[in-house]
């Protein structure tokens, strides 16, 4: 039992709700007569969406009304959204009007700017089978932005009121490589009884501002599945093989370095090998040119020691 649906009209399907139906029922019965048979399901996409029908509350209790499947589309659907309770597609409608949504998940903090939030979405899985998402969100935008490029901009959020998200769809969603959050609403307290449309709509405009990212708000719940695109995964494989040749290059920089300052100084104590040999040169010299005066000296002194006046004087003052 639903309480929204998409009434198809001149080509254009237009959303309505119960109050809608109530209305045109009472107050544009040939419109209504004319259209009746034309409602359907709130999935964007035409080829799968399910006929609907409205039904009145019984017992004159208009508020109590609902939509429900078409036998036929309901037998397809059975088990994937053809019976919910009222804060399920409560939830869904709240959350497909969040400008900016914040999600939290053990510790971890996403925020996500929507392209568009679709409800009821018909997802073909890996296997071939059809399972319907509560609400599919694309994004190009979200912070932190790895997220767009990892989710491949998808992201499905399943409400858990009365039933867990089953493993197999889980298992499928992990396969199909689609990011799943399951978010718990069980536990708000939340009206279910309306008199009027704007009534009911306060409600969910209060909601929806409580969730809303914008306002501070936030979606708690548990992330079923957390993939990595194919994109991602092969952009991290550039990026990481990116870094280590970066990583490389920057040792080679560093052994050039290392390699041109040897250079430096290996021409530099060749420069000062040949500064010093040019110092041994000069004291070779000098010492060469003292060895020769002093050998000089010496003969000069011989010479003395030999001559006349030296045997007279010298060797007598010596005595």
């Amino acid at each position: 039992m639903k309480r929204r649906a998409d009434l198809l009209v001149n080509g254009v399907y237009k959303r309505i709700t119960i109050w809608d139906a109530l209305d045109m029922k009472k107050n544009h019965p040939d419109f209504w007569e004319e259209h009746k048979e034309k409602i359907f399901s709130i999935c964007k996409k035409p080829e799968n969406k399910a006929r609907m029908v409205f039904q009145t509350g019984k017992n004159g209790v208009l508020k109590n009304s609902y939509f429900r499947y078409y036998k036929e589309a309901d037998l397809e659907r059975r088990g994937e959204g053809s019976e919910e309770s009222y804060r399920h597609e409560l939830f869904k409608e709240c959350i497909s009007r969040i400008k900016c949504l914040e999600l939290r998940w053990k510790g971890e903090a996403l925020r996500i700017y929507p392209d568009e939030i679709l409800q009821e979405e018909t997802i073909i899985m890996e296997d071939g089978s059809k399972r319907i998402v509560d609400l599919l969100v694309r994004f190009n935008k979200a912070n932190p932005s790895i997220y767009v490029e990892k989710w491949e901009g998808k992201l499905a959020i399943e409400i858990k009121d009365t039933h867990a998200v089953d493993d197999k769809k889980i298992s499928q969603m992990k396969q199909k490589g689609l990011a799943c959050l399951e978010f718990t609403v069980n536990k708000w307290g939340v009206k279910e009884n309306f008199n009027s449309k704007e009534e009911e709509e306060n409600q969910v405009v209060d909601i929806t501002n409580r969730l809303e990212g914008g306002n501070k708000g936030y979606i708690f719940g548990e992330l079923l599945v957390d993939p990595i695109s194919k994109k991602y995964f092969s952009t991290k494989l550039y990026e990481d093989e990116k870094k280590e040749k970066e990583r490389v290059a920057a040792e080679l920089y560093h052994l050039k370095d290392l390699y041109e300052q040897l250079l430096d100084d290996n021409k530099s104590l060749k420069n000062r090998e040949k500064q010093l040999e040019k110092e041994i040169e000069v004291q070779k010299s000098t010492v060469s040119r003292l060895e020769t005066k002093a050998q000089a000296i010496e003969l000069e002194n011989s010479r003395i020691k030999s001559s006349f006046w030296y045997k007279i004087f010298g060797k007598n003052k010596a005595q």
